[in-house]
């Protein structure tokens, strides 16, 4: 089945990492990648992006101009981000309110995909842009995404630890899942977004942190099991990557 993967970049003020770092990985990706692929970013960045697909002829690509300040989380909650930083109980690891924003994100901007859908997909995958750090992830990105590997009506995503508690309601400075990649149907996506910010407002409620998107995906797991397809690393590469071998 037809399959299109769904990124975003924008050079933000506080970063897990460098900007030359990015420039690797992103590069590492979009140069090896023969795929369909939507990519979100700024003005500022439309060049910057174009330049790196227009090499790559064996990708399908589209850039759609979108400003952080137009994301959706960002029109309905515009003043939640400084508390956010404030309570945030990892904030030392370099994240700040502009990661939150992206990471809160992936399903609006998988389900504007589908809406749109440019390149007539079935299947659809959350993969972020910088996220090939190691090369022994390239041999994989040729063959990368096999569509005979995308599950039907589960999201597939990665286990990194399991659950203590199965009753557990919310979660802060824990992490579950691989939020860098996950993937499945139209149909199914579409599902976990409703479910996805259904439980980012009641985190919001709780007064919690919501910065990683981890953490409410845990939540919308541990009660809707049937939704998910767990998939487990082998070691091949850094498991928080493992999807790449998975579907490949």
């Amino acid at each position: 089945m037809n399959t299109t993967l769904v990124t975003c970049y924008y050079k933000l003020h506080k970063s897990k990492h460098t900007h030359e770092e990015y420039n690797k990985w992103i590069n590492n990706l979009i140069s090896n990648l023969r795929t369909n692929i939507v990519i979100y970013t700024s003005s500022y960045h439309y060049e910057y992006i174009d330049e790196i697909c227009s090499k790559n002829k064996n990708l399908n690509y589209k850039i759609i101009i979108k400003e952080i300040d137009n994301f959706n989380i960002v029109k309905n909650h515009p003043d939640i981000w400084e508390n956010q930083e404030q309570i945030d109980p990892n904030k030392r690891c370099g994240r700040g309110k502009g990661c939150y924003i992206i990471w809160n994100s992936k399903f609006d901007l998988i389900k504007e995909t589908i809406e749109m859908n440019p390149f007539n997909s079935d299947n659809y995958i959350w993969n972020d842009i910088g996220n090939v750090r190691d090369s022994n992830i390239i041999p994989y990105l040729t063959q990368y995404p096999n569509g005979n590997n995308i599950s039907n009506n589960k999201i597939d995503i990665v286990v990194i630890n399991g659950f203590k508690n199965d009753n557990q309601m919310f979660f802060q400075d824990e992490v579950h899942f691989s939020g860098s990649m996950f993937g499945g149907s139209k149909e199914i996506l579409l599902e976990i977004h409703k479910l996805y910010y259904l439980y980012f407002n009641m985190y919001l409620r709780k007064g919690l942190f919501i910065g990683c998107d981890q953490q409410i995906i845990s939540s919308v797991f541990l009660r809707n099991r049937d939704k998910f397809n767990c998939i487990i690393p082998n070691n091949t590469i850094d498991p928080w990557f493992h999807l790449y071998v998975h579907y490949s």
